[in-house]
């Protein structure tokens, strides 16, 4: 098992050498940093569960490029442990909510802590620090990507790196602690902000486990919710972890969730009976949650997926005219932007180019074949701005 955060990549020199490595003008990078916080992110508020309003961040366009640009080459060169969930890359398992419950099955007892308000409490600081100590930054370097991945003196929530940020909050503290726990036989994980801890005992007193997690986390700044604390017992009510039932050998859904995507299946059944409100744009909405809510029944290997999956193969999305218009608007900005590509082209155009290419393939998909015809039409102008295509 793997328990330690490590960084696999090169080091950075200096400034020059980071805009090479991001493949930005350095004067980019320069105009970026000084630009004001107002300014760098545009930003709407959401409500919590608790009645509280949380801050969630867009990054601007220049922005948007360089934490990209930051995720794909510099945190992709990140290995994880395996006791951190959660916006992650991974090879071998998805290291989703589903995974991270599995590691608790069996447990007699659960412990869950929550870090207060973490996006929120880490700091541009500690930012820095991450940069300077864990990827072996120097000073300069270090001060710009803290720059460029805060906002407010804080890690936004919604920027492109900050779930990345969030996950590696904790490198300097959290292989001792996992140790710790384990020498006690207790399982450890975290996803994101959500610490689970649990044992086979189901006596088990976690009031020590409490106080040394809490005092850990002190050390960064970075205070407990202890409003959120909960600890339960193996009794008649299942026990879970993310809302996934860990008291069987592998994880699954509580009876009560597999009946609401039921549900969920039946009211988008019934609405694909209305005359063409398969072609309506919020009814792809509604079935991509549907979808999503079926691959979770995957996941588990819940019996009941077979079926379901079936019922809602028989009810896709059909497509309409605006599709069309959206596919010939698309290659109009493709033809633009073609002759500025070079090589293998940038990630947002290529991206750009497999979106329109998938549009044209559900084009096709409608049964009367009313649209075979134009999505070949399409097709052929599109494939003249593939990038392979250029001299």
């Amino acid at each position: 098992m793997n328990t330690k955060f490590e960084f696999l990549g090169s080091p950075i020199k200096d400034i020059d050498h980071l805009a090479k490595i991001l493949d930005v003008d350095i004067d980019d990078i320069l105009y970026a940093v000084q630009i004001e916080d107002e300014d760098k992110y545009s930003s709407r508020t959401i409500a919590k569960k608790d009645g509280r309003e949380r801050t969630v961040y867009n990054p601007k366009p220049i922005f948007r490029k360089i934490q990209r640009r930051i995720k794909n080459r510099i945190f992709s060169q990140i290995s994880w442990p395996d006791f951190v969930f959660g916006s992650i890359p991974a090879d071998d398992n998805p290291h989703d909510f589903i995974e991270c419950a599995q590691q608790h099955c069996l447990a007699q007892s659960i412990l869950k802590l929550d870090i207060e308000d973490f996006f929120d409490n880490i700091s541009q600081e500690l930012v820095e620090s991450i940069f300077k100590k864990f990827f072996r930054y120097p000073d300069p370097v270090s001060e710009i990507l803290a720059t460029l991945c805060c906002v407010d003196l804080k890690v936004p929530q919604g920027g492109i790196t900050s779930s990345y940020l969030a996950s590696i909050a904790l490198h300097s503290l959290e292989e001792n602690l996992f140790l710790r726990m384990k020498s006690k036989k207790l399982t450890y994980t975290r996803y994101v902000d959500d610490i689970t801890i649990s044992s086979k005992n189901r006596d088990f007193n976690f009031e020590a486990i409490i106080n040394i997690v809490e005092s850990l986390l002190n050390n960064l700044n970075l205070p407990l919710n202890k409003k959120k604390i909960e600890i339960n017992r193996f009794s008649s009510i299942p026990l879970t972890v993310h809302n996934i039932r860990v008291d069987f050998k592998s994880p699954r859904y509580d009876k009560t969730e597999v009946k609401n995507i039921r549900a969920a299946i039946h009211r988008l059944s019934e609405l694909a009976k209305k005359p063409n409100h398969r072609t309506h744009y919020y009814y792809r909405i509604d079935f991509n949650r549907c979808q999503g809510l079926i691959s979770k029944l995957q996941r588990v290997n819940h019996q009941s997926y077979t079926k379901l999956q079936n019922k809602l193969n028989k009810i896709y999305p059909l497509p309409n005219d605006s599709d069309i218009k959206y596919i010939e608007k698309s290659i109009k900005e493709l033809k633009i932007f073609f002759p500025k590509q070079i090589g293998e082209g940038n990630y947002i155009y290529n991206k750009k180019f497999f979106k329109i290419q998938h549009r044209i393939g559900f084009l096709k998909s409608h049964p009367k074949k009313i649209y075979d015809s134009k999505a070949f039409d399409l097709n052929a102008e599109l494939q003249l701005y593939r990038i392979r295509n250029k001299v």
